[in-house]
């Protein structure tokens, strides 16, 4: 019976654009175990009958479909809301999409058990049992996100698009709304101890925009801030050498800048560790190298992805690894590395342009469930 409650809630979760977590067809037993951490089996068999955005629901709607009284489901429905585990606006709840079901503890910063145990387990559903070729991008391959070129490193003379900025995102954002939440990632493996990038880069955080900053900043997980503190939060995180990404998309309304690394975080290491190379898209740059470089080497060692080699007199570039993401430039103390464009890669219109197909082609593999 207990069993039985997670089942038909991951069965329910599965109408996500990435589904859940499988193992051999089935749902991924680590994944069922992670939901026995966020849901008891009585929270779990009446989230069961809630769906995934855009179709909201009632306590009376709930009641309806699970034949108990309304007065028995609200505290139920109210208290989970609280918690964060499934969202209410009003008097309307839905399932949370999986980049908050799966990042709930490290997003909320916690150090306990709870917290150790769901980290354990997403190294086994996520990675083991091969997740991230979902969350990260669609059965066919469609990339969710996209790496933002360092606008400011690009040669003189090359054209940046508006949605090749990152303040073209900062300006889209719904309601003005900026908020800071701690990188899951990176917390994530620093709570476990496995932080490779411990001595390297901060823990730092993502930049939500728009209804999602004020969702995060709702379920008390994000600081709110403003749009310059946004602005030079992101130019810090630059100088550090962690890559930016964005939705796969030029209008992004609502949604999470991530300042990423190469060891922890859950993109793009599909990349730089895993097997996918459609983790996220490149950027439609790429770094050249003048005659002006001396060859010191730092480039090289910024670059994550391996793209940058110095055997010779200057620097050289392998435009296959190059994700065009500018972190190379920054810091060049000659100015001899800029990024330059090359098309590589068209850009979806909408977020959710994007979403809807990934979708689509998750389901038509079988890796998703219809939409209710």
């Amino acid at each position: 019976m207990v069993d039985s409650a997670y089942r038909k809630l991951a069965e329910r979760l599965d109408m996500n654009m990435t589904g859940v977590p499988k193992k051999n067809g089935d749902f991924s037993e680590s994944f069922l175990k992670y939901l026995g951490i966020l849901f008891s089996p009585e929270e779990a068999e009446v989230a069961s009958f809630l769906s995934v955005e855009p179709n909201r629901r009632t306590p009376a709607e709930i009641a309806e479909k699970s034949g108990r009284p309304v007065e028995e489901l609200e505290p139920i429905l109210n208290g989970l809301a609280e918690r964060g585990v499934i969202i209410g606006l009003g008097e309307q709840f839905f399932l949370p999409i999986m980049p908050l079901l799966l990042n709930y503890h490290p997003f909320k910063d916690k150090d306990d058990e709870d917290t150790q145990k769901a980290g354990e387990l997403y190294q086994e559903y996520y990675i083991k049992d091969g997740f991230y070729k979902f969350y990260e991008s669609s059965a066919e391959g469609t990339p969710q996100r996209r790496a933002i070129p360092v606008d400011e490193s690009v040669a003189g003379g090359q054209k940046v698009l508006s949605h090749e900025a990152i303040d073209h995102y900062l300006d889209q954002a719904n309601m003005g709304a900026f908020a800071l939440a701690p990188c899951p990632c990176r917390n994530r493996t620093e709570k476990m101890g496995i932080r490779e990038c411990k001595d390297k880069f901060p823990i730092a955080s993502c930049l939500f925009i728009g209804m999602h900053a004020m969702l995060m900043t709702m379920r008390g997980d994000s600081k709110q801030v403003t749009r310059e503190e946004a602005e030079k939060y992101l130019a810090e995180m630059r100088q550090a050498g962690l890559v930016m990404m964005a939705d796969n998309a030029e209008e992004m309304t609502d949604g999470v800048i991530c300042v990423c690394c190469g060891c922890c975080c859950s993109v793009s290491r599909g990349i730089i560790k895993w097997d996918n190379p459609n983790a996220f898209e490149r950027s439609n740059f790429v770094a050249r190298v003048s005659d002006e470089c001396v060859a010191c080497g730092e480039c090289s060692d910024r670059c994550m992805f391996k793209a940058i080699s110095v055997e010779g007199e200057k620097a050289e570039i392998d435009d296959d690894r190059c994700m065009g993401c500018g972190v190379c430039t920054v810091t060049c103390p000659t100015e001899a590395i800029r990024l330059e464009r090359l098309e590589r890669a068209p850009i979806y219109a909408t977020s959710a342009e994007v979403r809807s197909k990934v979708a689509r082609e998750n389901e038509a593999a079988g890796q998703k469930r219809p939409l209710d």
